[in-house]
């Protein structure tokens, strides 16, 4: 591993979204420069990309929320979570995607000498992923690579820390990638852990991101509910509708924070306007 250059700034404080803390980078390269830190120090991390309906669902199932209360970075990965930001916090976070993340990462991992593990989706998609992405970022380190399809958690774990990885990142779908980085944390010699979701799909070819203009403007959900294939009508209402839970809980809390604010004896500059 390369040794990094001077450290990066102090990471700002987590803002707390629902209970789930969200740190606002000002941008996907200051993401990057703490997580270089991380990685030149040796110390493990963790990183969640956050969206509403991770939130949700942390909401209604203990055991994400016990995760998600453990992760060592959660970045702003939908633009329902940077209005929730300024609801309850009076500023606006910019969005980090986890797939921005993925994609800013591999070009630091090539340039820095960092050793890879893409872990999960697809066999033929994973090992396209790695060869695809070898090609467009030459000298890129690409040490080990595996499908999402296994049923020996502990092989897997030996042949992450057999390839002597600095990033692993793991494709198998929100919660189960998150939930399966926090049960082999500690067993995982990485010292950069996170979830990719859709990442190494989008990398192999075989899957697409929103056109720029929805990336841009923080919309590529609405994108994905029209033209995701494999999407059942089921499935889509289910993910708006839990969408549309989240920012109203955000909402609630939002006047609710705002009711013991102005029912404080010294009234804050919000409550006189």
């Amino acid at each position: 591993m390369t040794v990094a250059g001077p450290l990066a700034p102090p990471m700002p404080q987590p803002l707390p979204i629902l209970g789930v803390g969200i740190v606002p980078f000002e941008s996907c390269s200051e993401a990057v420069n703490c997580a270089e830190e991380a990685i030149a120090s040796g110390r493990k991390t963790f990183w969640v990309a956050v969206n509403p309906e991770k939130i949700h669902s942390a909401l209604k199932d203990p055991r994400l929320r016990e995760v998600l209360e453990q992760v060592d970075v959660g970045i702003c990965d939908g633009i329902g979570v940077a209005i929730a930001a300024r609801l309850l916090h009076g500023r606006m976070i910019r969005r980090c995607t986890g797939c921005d993340l993925f994609f800013h990462l591999i070009v630091k991992a090539a340039a820095k000498g960092w050793k890879v593990f893409l872990l999960g989706a697809s066999p033929e998609s994973n090992e396209r992923a790695a060869g695809r992405l070898r090609e467009q970022n030459p000298g890129l380190q690409i040490v080990g690579w595996r499908d999402g399809y296994f049923t020996d958690a502990e092989e897997v774990i030996a042949q992450i820390n057999a390839s002597g990885a600095d990033l692993l990142f793991v494709g198998m779908g929100s919660p189960k990638q998150e939930f399966w980085i926090s049960e082999h944390r500690q067993a995982i010699n990485a010292p950069f852990c996170m979830g990719v979701g859709g990442s190494l799909d989008v990398a192999s070819g075989q899957a697409r991101r929103a056109p720029k203009f929805f990336q841009k403007t923080g919309t590529e959900y609405l994108f994905q509910l029209v033209c995701r294939p494999g999407w059942s009508p089921g499935v889509r209402w289910q993910r708006t509708m839990a969408r549309l839970s989240f920012m109203l809980a955000v909402a609630r809390e939002a006047v609710s924070s705002r009711k013991k604010g102005c029912s404080s004896a010294t009234p804050s500059p919000r409550c006189r306007a």
